[in-house]
This record gives structure tokens, sequence and C-alpha cells, in this order.
């Protein structure tokens, strides 16, 4: 419901791609991206191995692999990586996984999201995105149902800016409008 929230403010004419790690039971990403697709201005699909990345969809990271983005250095192009490395924290696919990759891809052109949800995975990769110069955002701990992901973020100093829910899909579309 978080991720829906979020995504509502954003229109089909969202100038990025949005890549998405959802620790959810296996065989359910279709039934996800299908959900959200009829509920969102934004397309969404489960991302495969070569699938370039587009603005306004949103690419789900499918069961059981690592979500990551290459870059092609010629047409700077972004496609989708999917890895089949082990568990990192107990979990593929890993936000850290994905934040890691997008940070060594994009650098400083980069924004991340942490939202509600149990554990650490992803501090590490967000820590990473800050390392490159990108920037971090997390869901405050009045709109989150787990405060966990996001104050694990915070106590590592991964993260930018808190935000309650209803406020960062739009304070998303102003960073990257305003960065072009």
């Amino acid at each position: 419901a978080a991720l829906r929230r979020l995504l509502l403010d954003m229109p089909a004419t969202f100038p990025v791609p949005i890549l998405v790690v959802q620790h959810i039971a296996r065989g359910f990403v279709g039934g996800l991206a299908s959900w959200l697709g009829a509920n969102l201005a934004l397309g969404v699909v489960v991302a495969r191995e070569g699938d370039t990345l587009r603005r306004g969809v949103v690419h789900l990271a499918p069961d059981d692999r690592h979500l990551g983005v290459t870059v092609d250095p010629t047409t700077g192009e972004g496609r989708v990586a999917l890895l089949d490395l082990p568990p990192v924290g107990g979990f593929r696919p890993s936000a850290t996984t994905l934040f890691e990759s997008a940070a060594a891809a994009y650098g400083g052109g980069l924004v991340a999201c942490v939202l509600s949800g149990m554990g650490r995975d992803g501090v590490d990769g967000l820590a990473a995105v800050r390392r490159a110069g990108g920037r971090v955002f997390a869901q405050d701990e009045g709109s989150s149902v787990v405060f966990g992901m996001a104050q694990e973020a915070m106590r590592a100093g991964a993260v930018d800016e808190l935000l309650p829910l209803d406020m960062l899909g739009r304070r998303l579309g102003e960073l990257v409008e305003d960065d072009g």
C-alpha cells in the first residue's frame, strides 16, 4: 500500500525510470505489477534481463533475482541487469544490491527512497548512493506501518530527508524536475 501511495503522486510523464525491490512472497510479483498498473498513471512491469529502462515506467524486481542496472557508455541508455548472486542479508531480491548497482551506474544523478518495512535491507546500498553523490529519502515513522528499514538507514546516516508518505512522491517529483 505504501508503494502504491508513493507512485500515485507521479504522472505518466514522470521523466525517469523507477526501479523497485519489494519484499513479497514468491509468486506474487506479477499480481503486484497488475494491481499497481491498474491503479497508476505510470506503466508497471516485472523487470526482465536487458529491458531498456524507460521514463515513466516502474520496473519491479522479479522473484528470486537481484535487480541491477547497466548503462551503455556510448548511448547512456540504462538496461535491466538481473543477477543470480547469493541473498544479501537473507533477501533476493535485495534493495542493497539495487542501490549499489544504481549508484555505480548513475552516481550523483540517482535518487533513492526507502519505505515502511522490517529489517535493514537497503542500508548499505543507500550508503553507497550517498557516497556516489546521490540523494536518499525515507518514509517517516508517523506514516510507516513498520519504521525498521528507514530507521536503520537514518541510524547509518544514509538519509537526506525523512518525509511523510503523502509528501514523498511530490518531493521526488520536484527533485527530478529541478535536476532535469
